[in-house]
């Protein structure tokens, strides 16, 4: 096939147009809303049943998408073929479930016959299709309009304007259903645990940190050279050194052991507290209070602290200060959270 001349001028007027048309055809969707799509919301809002979400073609497309939607923001929605649904999968319809159908025209033949059993066994069907008389409209308990309009483009054939416009309702419904259920953004963040939101609401300084083996940690009377050897074991970068009880004395990094080695000719003779003590950042100054967070700091909230101190770990722990493990900034870079 040879390639075709592009009119460039042509070509960005045209597609200029399709998004116009689309545009006003949205505007007047939304202006057209009423009483039927809030009667919708409310029936789907109050429902115990699953909402069953379907269409064929095109329709289809959008079908699974608007049922992922609802899916993820709370909604027990789930994506049905109504083709398959003939050939045996109604069976994972109960009755008091709810069936939200797309259609342009609502004249699709298989779609029909799949609504029509449906009812026998589930409960109301609810309608996205153009507002003319047709199979589904007459089948459906409520049907949500879409306005009549030409399809967008030059030969006004393809889907383009109709598939808009159930996408729109499709959203719209699922926004609402949302909102009057009260959804929060804790509970999105629940169904998307491995998303952007998820990890910022749900991840917990306990999922992130080393502890056990992997926490780096001396006791206040060790050697310099258990110290250092702690440090390499982990490649963390830093210990804990701990009080004979086991709480937490203070941290000693790679730039303290830079800082001790400027100031001190040989400190292979110190122990890890004196060493701790002449590595601070101006002996002279009183011990700063070493911070420790508890293990369900959100791991964000971690990230927070880290850019504000401008360190690059935290000692984790409970209100007796005994280490329980430690967060690295490049952890939760690697997390997600930068």
């Amino acid at each position: 096939m040879s390639d075709p001349s592009i009119d460039r001028g042509r070509t960005l007027e045209l597609a200029r147009r399709v998004i116009r048309d689309e545009s006003a055809a949205l505007a007047a969707l939304a202006d057209g809303l009423g009483e039927r799509f809030v009667d919708a919301v409310a029936r789907v809002a109050r429902s115990s049943g699953q909402l069953i979400v379907t269409g064929l073609g095109k329709s289809g497309l959008i079908a699974q998408k608007v049922a992922a939607t609802l899916a993820s923001t709370g909604t027990n929605a789930r994506f049905l073929h109504p083709v398959e649904g003939l050939h045996g999968d109604l069976g994972v319809v109960q009755r008091g479930d709810l069936l939200l159908a797309f259609s342009k025209s609502g004249h699709t033949e298989e779609l029909a016959r799949f609504v029509g059993h449906f009812k026998r066994i589930g409960g109301d069907v609810l309608a996205v299709c153009e507002p003319t008389p047709s199979p589904l409209a007459e089948l459906a308990d409520l049907v949500i309009p879409i306005p009549a309009l030409p399809e967008a483009g030059p030969l006004a054939l393809a889907p383009t304007t109709s598939a808009a416009l159930m996408l729109a309702v499709g959203d719209a419904l699922a926004m609402a259903v949302l909102d009057a259920r009260g959804f929060k953004a804790e509970q999105f963040a629940r169904y998307h645990p491995e998303g952007s939101l998820g990890k910022r609401l749900l991840l917990r300084a306990s999922d992130v940190m080393h502890g056990g083996a992997e926490l780096p940690r001396v006791a206040a009377e060790a050697r310099f050279k258990d110290l250092i050897i702690e440090i390499a074991r982990t490649h963390c970068g830093m210990v804990c050194i701990v009080e004979p009880n086991g709480t937490l004395m203070g941290v000693f990094t790679d730039g303290d052991l830079r800082r001790l080695l400027q100031r001190h000719a040989e400190p292979s003779g110190l122990g890890a507290r004196d060493a701790w003590r002449l590595s601070r950042r101006d002996p002279d100054d009183p011990p700063v209070p070493i911070s420790t967070i508890p293990p369900d700091t959100l791991a964000i909230e971690c990230l927070r602290i880290m850019r504000e101190a401008v360190i690059t770990s935290l000692v984790v722990a409970e209100s007796d200060r005994v280490p329980l493990g430690i967060v690295r900034l490049q952890d939760l870079v690697r997390a997600g959270l930068s």
